[in-house]
């Protein structure tokens, strides 16, 4: 199979963050996003980060995976950069696939 098929099996979307709270009961740093996804709704996510850092995110867009009962921001855990939230280089319409 190629590349592109393999990413097309995936069910990535952009989704804006519209809030951003302290995940209560983590055991590290950690903050729960909600998320709007468009004509998917809202959702919610959890990611590694600071309070302050999620706080960042908010009104901005990120690149989400779709599960069929969870929703993950994706990241890149870089050695000097910490967390890195994926994010498209423009805006584009809440809900969109990345292909």
């Amino acid at each position: 199979m190629e590349a592109n098929e393999e990413l097309q099996r995936l069910d990535l979307v952009v989704g804006r963050v519209t809030a951003a709270e302290a995940h209560a009961g983590a055991r590290g740093q950690s903050a729960r996003l909600t998320l709007d996804l468009g004509p998917r709704g809202a959702a919610e996510s959890t990611l590694p980060v600071a309070l302050e850092t999620a706080e960042e995110l908010v009104g901005r867009q990120v690149v989400c995976a779709v599960g069929s009962d969870a929703v993950a921001v994706l990241t890149v855990h870089s050695h000097a950069a910490g967390v890195v939230v994926v994010r498209p280089a423009q805006e584009v319409e809440d809900g969109s696939p990345v292909a």
